[in-house]
Formats: C-alpha cells, sequence, structure tokens
C-alpha cells in the first residue's frame, strides 16, 4: 500500500507531544521503519545503554517485540524494556488496516525502584555510573503513565484526521469503497460490487489484498461493525436492530463477527462504554 506522509507535520505534533509532556515520541511505517532517528539526546540513561552494540541490540529487539505486540492486537500495547522503562506502541489504524506506528516511554514506573541490574550485566558498562543516571530519572506513577498515553491515542487520532498521513488508492479502489460505504445496509457481495463499478471480481480480490491486506468480506466486516458503534453506545436500539441497519442478515452472525474484532459480544461493549 502506498502512503502519503506530510513529515513536516507529523514531525511538530510529536515536538508539542514532548513539549507538554517532557516524552520524546518516535513515528514509525507501518514495516517498523523509524521516519528519522529516535531522539534519545534527552536521556542520558538510554544514551549510555546505547553506546554499546549489544545495548542497541537489547533495546531494538525490546522495541521489535513491543511493535509485534501491537500489531497482532491493533490496539495500544505497554511493556517495560530490558533496561527498566516503560515504552508504548500505539497503531495508526485506516479502514482497520495498521498505516504507522507512534511510539514514546523511557519512563521510570514508581513499581520499579532500583537498576535491573539483571538485565544488564551482559552490556559491558559500568554499572555504577548507570545506575547513577538511572536513578537521575523521575518516576512516573500508573496513573501519570496512563494519562500520557491517553493523550498519546489522541494525538494518533488527530494525525488522521489532518491526513498526515494517508493510503493513496487508485481511482478503481476509491469507487470501490465509496460504493461499499453507502451500501452497507444491503446484502453486499463480490458479484453485486463487481457489476456496479465495472471491476472484475479478480481484481477486487487482488486490490483487497494490495490495499487493505484483507478479503472483500473482511473490509465489508469491519465497515459494519464500525458503523454499528455509534447505534450501540449512543442509541437504545436492540441488537436484532443495529444488526439489521448495519447490514447483517441476523444477530448472532453479528454477535459474532464483532466479538472477533472487538473481544467482546455487542451486549457487553454497550455495557462497558455505558
Amino acid at each position: 500500500m502506498t502512503i502519503n506522509y506530510n513529515i513536516n507535520k507529523i514531525n511538530r505534533a510529536l515536538q508539542d507531544f514532548y513539549n507538554a509532556t517532557g516524552i520524546d515520541m518516535d513515528f514509525l511505517q507501518a514495516d517498523f521503519t523509524p521516519v528519522g532517528n529516535r531522539r534519545l539526546e534527552h536521556n542520558r540513561y538510554c544514551m549510555e545503554v546505547q553506546s554499546t552494540e549489544q545495548g542497541k541490540h537489547a533495546c531494538h529487539l525490546s522495541d521489535r517485540q513491543l511493535l509485534e505486540q501491537c500489531k497482532k492486537s491493533k490496539k495500544t500495547e505497554m511493556s517495560i524494556c530490558h533496561a527498566g522503562l516503560v515504552n508504548v506502541a500505539i497503531p495508526l489504524l485506516y479502514d482497520d488496516v495498521i498505516i504507522g506506528y507512534i511510539i514514546f516511554g523511557r519512563m521510570k514506573p514508581d513499581t520499579m525502584l532500583s537498576l535491573p541490574e539483571q538485565y544488564l550485566t551482559t552490556l559491558g558498562l559500568d554499572t555504577q555510573e548507570l545506575r547513577k543516571r538511572y536513578t537521575d530519572i523521575p518516576f512516573f506513577e500508573s496513573t501519570r503513565i496512563q494519562s500520557v498515553s491517553n493523550i498519546a491515542i489522541m494525538l494518533a487520532k488527530y494525525i488522521l484526521l489532518e491526513n498526515m498521513l494517508k493510503p493513496h488508492l487508485n481511482e478503481c479502489m476509491q469507487s470501490v469503497v465509496t460504493f461499499i460505504n453507502n451500501n452497507l445496509e444491503k446484502d453486499l457481495s463480490v458479484k453485486l460490487i463487481s457489476r456496479h463499478t465495472n471491476i472484475s471480481k479478480s481484481a477486487l480480490y487482488k486490490n483487497f489484498h494490495t490495499h487493505f491486506n484483507c478479503t472483500v468480506s473482511e473490509y465489508i466486516h469491519a465497515k459494519r461493525i464500525e458503523r454499528s458503534l455509534p447505534l450501540l453506545t449512543e442509541t437504545n436500539l436492540s441488537i436484532e436492530e443495529i444488526s439489521q441497519r448495519v447490514g447483517f442478515s441476523a444477530a448472532s452472525y453479528y454477535s459474532k463477527i464483532f466479538k472477533k474484532q472487538m473481544g467482546v459480544v455487542p451486549v457487553k461493549y454497550r455495557k462497558m462504554q455505558r
């Protein structure tokens, strides 16, 4: 999938996050490739850890594990790295497809009272100096870490809303997406979409795999679930009525697909949100 990036706007948004929180944030492409270098100048402890090849490799591995977890869940994920600091990864989603990530952290949790030397003994570094620099990092209470994460999630939504990064769809796919979004409540099929958009079924299958890494039906399901969310949280419509409004043939099938995507059934989701 071809992604258009407005790097200048993204960098300004990341700088604003640092100015407000004192925490560095980095932007990565969907394949985990960083746009620019991760900034370490504000954290002398991390600079020291990464002064060796072993340290750089360990940091890279910690980031990779966090991002893989985020990729799998398509949700915000948090972990404590090998050096005892909290990092957070947030996926940037377009039509339920990850098109990038923001990752931030290097926060010392209040549960980590001392330097995790068991993680660092293999790095060949001066543990006394590391201990001093680790001690200099202020503690982050769990509530503060959660608040910072909430602000970062809002920033991720702002980045998407302002089209700082957006997939480039060819004219054919744009017409298909528009047709699907305008007809979700109908009995959509590949044959029907193909006939109304003048695109062959084989081309539809290929383009959806290329652009969204999913099948046509998976895309339709994702859009129907997305459209049902405000009906669940902002109305008192029954599950049966909601399923019909967004195009599912039966409430039971709607509930099955909903749980697959959201992790809970619609009734439980409604209770959780309220």
